[in-house]
């Protein structure tokens, strides 16, 4: 889900172009220089109004007291990036009005980064705080993710994704005519499974008692592979409100936010089932369709051949999927039956609906295993050149082995044949997806995957330069080669670049998994590149205590599927000792096999640092203070305590200031404010620009 996920502090970094709010920390503690640089900014600067006008007065505000009384709490990573030369106009624009509120997309630069909810009704602050709380700890990839909220005197905001999909009332009415949308019988499996998943997760929390309240179809979003995501999760528990009798997609026992209950949302779950299915809404939206009462349309369903008369028509053209319209068709029924006792738990319907959807992907699948390349590389091979390609072993690896093939075509390709995938089709694929849309000249490129029963391939470009482990260490005496104290170097800023890159992917929670130094390619001309992303969480876990070279692992990470983005500051830390000390990240000693962080620590004590570095690098003297900043940084990243260990984008400027190689385009556009000193908080310029934005959101 990385698109709906990027570049969140760009939406809020245009406060910082505001004149007023330098002057105001001019006035606190920084220098002339600063206030006129920002100056600069404000003839082009127009968020909101002029300070005079705002209803926040913010000269009566001292630092202090903002920092001490926080209106903004941030629940999950916003990403920190943005580039200062991209910063325009920030706006809001109205998306709908809800039963609890109304919800605003706010753009900077006509690109849309931020919903904010605003809530109607007075919510006390305890109690609002309260269920922020809860609702932030729902992390589900079918929970629309918390990320922020706003709390003043007078104002209840709630920050969420962009779901540049919509929502699924949107979808299926929010055109009409030619304009209509297609939707396919996939794509509404899968809007019902994920919504389902996601409600089921919500229900497993706050002890198994927590309840959405408003399940209907425009609080269901579609993520970037169309599975349905709840959003709205909270708000019928804080806000008390009747609902209109009229409105019938609430079961029939509930008058009011106090009535809800896991059974109500399963009864609002199935309505949206028949929504699915029929293509007829039960919600009266401004210049949507007249609602319908489905409950009583398909209560007169008596048979089969009675049932085809309520569905959608688009859907009638396919008769292969009949059966399965219909077996869902019977869960919506059992999902909005009057009696509470008869309507399924949502966990059991889950499971009905995956074994339908399981069904239509098996068939799909394994019937028709084909090579897919991802988007933007276009195909100058199928996969049965890849069976006559001539094939030679690079190399066994943590979850297969890679092949180098020479296909008839021209092409030379790596190829990698996993073992043990235990990821299902469609984790397979958006995990291919996801890592084939990176574009980053320090990622190695996916070009192609295969899935079949049989076989999960990979395909990638291969260099001739090979691996950083072949050129330090040497698979074969022909594979090892002198790397000096330069191109070293680069290749660590490279490295370091690439990681920083993958841990902003997915909504910044892409996890590499295995970063060691077999796993950096070099180009030809002498750059690293980083290969092999997140394939630890598509295979079935291995035991550390199972594997002869782990010594690149974190000692927190137990299994392969253990890792996180913390595991692989301290894997590139590793790489660091290689590259300074020439040596394996596992030695063999007189006491047996110790790590090299061990040895490191170890030698360095007893004998100083000069004894841990490459012997081929001491011809370098001149370098020697370099090399010992970047043994530090190794040192650093490879703390017993992740909390301890550095960031990536700070590894990346540490080094990039040891080795004098400026930053690149892409650290300038992501990197440039990653470092926050001598600017106000993240959540301090979070909130000034929703205090700028709140006069300009109409009620």
């Amino acid at each position: 889900m990385s698109a709906i996920y990027d570049n969140w502090e760009r939406l809020v970094a245009a406060v910082l172009k505001r004149e007023q709010l330098w002057q105001l920390f001019h006035a606190q503690s920084r220098s002339p220089s600063v206030l006129s640089e920002a100056s600069s900014f404000s003839s082009s600067f127009n968020i909101g109004s002029p300070v005079n006008d705002l209803p926040f007065d913010f000269s009566s505000l001292g630092i202090s007291s903002r920092l001490q009384n926080p209106k903004v709490v941030l629940i999950s990573d916003f990403s920190r990036a943005f580039g200062v030369n991209e910063l325009h106009l920030a706006s809001a624009e109205l998306l709908g009005r809800g039963t609890f509120g109304s919800a605003y997309a706010v753009a900077i630069d006509k690109r849309v980064r931020i919903v904010v909810k605003r809530l109607t009704g007075s919510i006390p602050e305890p109690e609002f705080k309260r269920h922020m709380d809860i609702v932030g700890n729902v992390k589900h990839k079918n929970v629309t993710p918390l990320r922020g909220y706003y709390c003043s005197e007078h104002e209840r905001l709630m920050l969420y994704d962009y779901y540049s999909n919509g929502s699924v009332y949107a979808l299926f009415h929010g055109q009409t005519g030619e304009n209509r949308a297609h939707v396919d019988w996939e794509t509404r499996l899968k809007i019902a499974i994920g919504a389902a998943r996601g409600i089921a997760e919500i229900h497993k929390q706050n002890g198994g008692n927590l309840v959405h309240g408003n399940i209907k179809s425009s609080n269901i979003f579609l993520d970037l592979q169309h599975y349905g995501c709840v959003s709205d999760l909270g708000l019928a528990n804080m806000i008390e409100t009747k609902f209109m009798p009229r409105a019938r997609c609430y079961a029939p026992e509930i008058k009011g936010t106090r009535h809800v209950s896991q059974a109500s949302d399963v009864y609002g779950f199935g309505i949206v089932l028949l929504e699915l299915l029929t293509r007829k809404s039960t919600e009266h939206l401004p210049g949507g369709p007249k609602p319908i009462d489905l409950v009583k349309l398909v209560g007169s369903v008596k048979s089969k051949e009675r049932a085809a008369k309520v569905f959608d028509a688009d859907l009638l053209k396919h008769p292969t999927i009949e059966e399965d319209m219909v077996k869902v068709l019977q869960i919506g029924i059992q999902c909005v039956s009057k009696s509470i006792k008869k309507r399924p738990k949502i966990f059991e319907v889950v499971k009905m609906l995956e074994d339908i959807g399981r069904f239509e992907i098996e068939s799909h699948v394994h019937s028709n295993g084909k090579l897919v390349f991802v988007e933007g590389v276009i195909p100058t091979f199928d996969f049965e050149d890849m069976l006559r390609a001539s094939a030679e072993v690079l190399g066994k690896g943590t979850f297969g082995t890679s092949y180098l093939a020479r296909l008839e075509t021209g092409d030379t390709v790596v190829v990698k044949r996993f073992k043990d995938v235990s990821a299902t089709f469609k984790e397979f694929q958006r995990h291919m997806e996801v890592t084939g849309s990176m574009r980053h000249e320090n990622v190695a490129e996916l070009r192609a995957y295969y899935f079949s029963r049989d076989e999960k391939l990979l395909v990638q470009d291969y260099y001739d330069e090979g691996s950083l482990f072949a050129a330090l260490h040497g698979i074969r005496d022909t594979d090892k080669r002198f790397l000096d104290w330069e191109t070293r170097l680069r290749i660590a800023v490279d490295a370091a670049r690439g990681i920083t890159h993958i841990h902003r992917q997915d909504g910044r929670e892409l996890v590499h998994g295995n970063i060691k130094s077999s796993n950096i390619l070099i180009t030809e001309n002498k750059h690293g590149t980083v290969s092999d992303v997140g394939l630890a969480k598509l295979m079935d876990p291995i035991r550390l205590s199972k594997m002869p070279n782990s010594g690149h692992y974190a000692p927190e990470v137990t299994d392969t599927r253990k890792a996180s983005q913390a595991s692989d500051v301290y894997s590139f830390g590793v790489v660091l000792m290689e590259l300074v000390s020439g040596k394996h990240s596992q030695i063999n000693t007189r006491d047996g096999q110790v790590s090299l962080v061990e040895w490191i620590q170890s030698v360095g004590r007893q004998e100083g640092t000069s004894k841990v570095f490459d012997v081929k690098l001491l011809r370098y003297p001149d370098d020697e203070e370099a090399m010992v900043q970047v043994l530090q940084i190794a040192m650093d990243c490879a703390a017993n305590v992740p909390e301890h260990r550095p960031r990536m984008p700070e590894i990346v400027k540490m080094l990039e200031e040891i080795s004098g190689i400026g930053p690149s385009q892409a650290s300038n556009l992501e990197d440039v404010l990653e470092d926050p000193w001598g600017q106000p908080s993240f959540e301090l310029r979070l909130e000034y620009l929703l205090e700028d934005l709140l006069p300009t959101l109409t009620p």
